[in-house]
């Protein structure tokens, strides 16, 4: 049998985060509230799928990364210098968002193969003598494959750029979820990935934890560049509330029970790809949530057009239906959400042409009823003890 490489993750120790994981998340701040002013920017249906491919983007950088802190040792220097670099890199990366399908395409482009390709390489290197490299072996063929349209993307404009970036974005995704099936080298097997999944759960809680992080600050930061008046207060208040209500629906009672789903489940790998979309799902909502911020708390009794109501019952709607996926094995936990999705979708035409305030009131009303059932179906009652958040 071959000697394991230290870098690779014993799986019989604790599996604490560390300080680099944590370190490389405050990226993502700066990363989500890019995304956000982009999508101020272009509310349109063209303006919403080109931030979903950048969405994808950023989420990808984040979740491969991820996928290496898990199955490698991250307390290693290697490992941590590798992480540096993505962070690095991932900080390029979001500074070309906003004019990403403009003038700064081939930066957007480049520093996201960089990454993906560098990393990936620099592992199949470094763990060339363990079962392990070839893992990142696969991963590099396909960054190599979708790097061609990523780049072809970049060098063109308008629609030709969309539809490559669509393409290259699919060819990651796709690629990963099949196992990265490689000539010569087959696809990844589960005892390949060397999962810890409490560790896996516990970094998308931090994310979330981050994304939600985001919203409270521009909720703050768009106060305080606006005038106040009464209405911007209320704007202000029911934005923050959001948010609150996002952070109970995902940390409240429920975060319990994902632990053990997301580690016994029967095949961890497809659990983990199951999660993994999941909580893409629920970050594009919370992207949605930090935008209609800006609308609303700027412009509160503006009537809301169309692409504002969509925008405003697009982030809680999301959210709910990401986090139901998450807990689709939990009847009391998922029904409730996707009923309240539903709801805002089923409301948002009536909504066409009310003020911003009275729209952001009725997604605060709908996220509150699903925080009611939660406290009705756990059967906790205003102080008493709720079960305490692990971190």
């Amino acid at each position: 049998m071959r000697r394991r490489s230290r870098l690779i993750r014993d799986l019989r120790r604790p599996k604490q985060m560390t300080f680099i994981e944590l370190f490389f998340d405050l990226v993502y701040v700066f990363v989500l509230f890019r995304l956000s002013e982009s999508l101020d920017e272009r509310l349109t249906w063209v303006g919403a799928f080109e931030q979903l491919i950048m969405l994808m983007a950023a989420w990808w950088l984040w979740a491969y990364t991820n996928l290496l802190t898990d199955s490698l040792d991250s307390r290693t220097i290697w490992l941590q210098l590798l992480v540096l670099g993505s962070m690095y890199g991932a900080l390029l990366f979001s500074t070309a968002i906003p004019e990403a399908f403009e003038q700064r395409g081939l930066l957007f482009a480049l520093s996201y193969i960089s990454i993906n390709l560098a990393r990936s390489c620099s592992l199949a290197i470094a763990l060339r003598h363990d079962e392990l490299g070839v893992r990142p072996l696969r991963a590099a063929f396909w960054f190599a494959v979708s790097a061609g349209p990523w780049l072809a993307g970049a060098l063109f404009e308008g629609d030709a750029r969309l539809v490559l970036w669509g393409v290259a974005i699919m060819i990651d995704y796709v690629s990963a979820l099949s196992g990265w099936p490689t000539p010569g080298l087959g696809r990844t097997k589960p005892h390949e990935l060397n999962l810890a999944s409490g560790h896996f759960a516990e970094r998308y809680r931090q994310f979330v934890i981050i994304a939600l992080g985001a919203t409270v600050a521009l909720t703050g930061s768009t106060l305080h560049d606006s005038d106040f008046s009464p209405h911007r207060g209320a704007a202000f208040t029911f934005s923050f509330l959001i948010s609150a209500g996002l952070f109970w629906v995902y940390f409240h009672r429920v975060r319990e029970k994902l632990g053990p789903l997301f580690s016994g489940a029967p095949d961890p790998q497809i659990r983990t790809r199951e999660a993994g979309l999941a909580h893409l799902v629920m970050v594009a909502g919370i992207v949605a949530a930090s935008a209609s911020v800006q609308l609303v708390i700027a412009e509160p009794r503006e009537p809301c057009p169309a692409p504002w109501v969509a925008l405003f019952v697009a982030g809680p709607a999301l959210f709910l239906t990401g986090h139901a996926l998450l807990a689709r094995q939990l009847r009391g936990v998922a029904i409730p959400r996707l009923i309240g999705a539903a709801v805002l979708i089923a409301v948002a035409p009536a909504l066409v042409g009310q003020s911003a305030l009275f729209v952001n009131g009725i997604t605060l009303l709908v996220l509150a009823c699903v925080v009611g059932w939660d406290l009705r179906y756990a059967g906790i009652r205003p102080g008493e003890q709720a079960l305490p958040l692990r971190f």
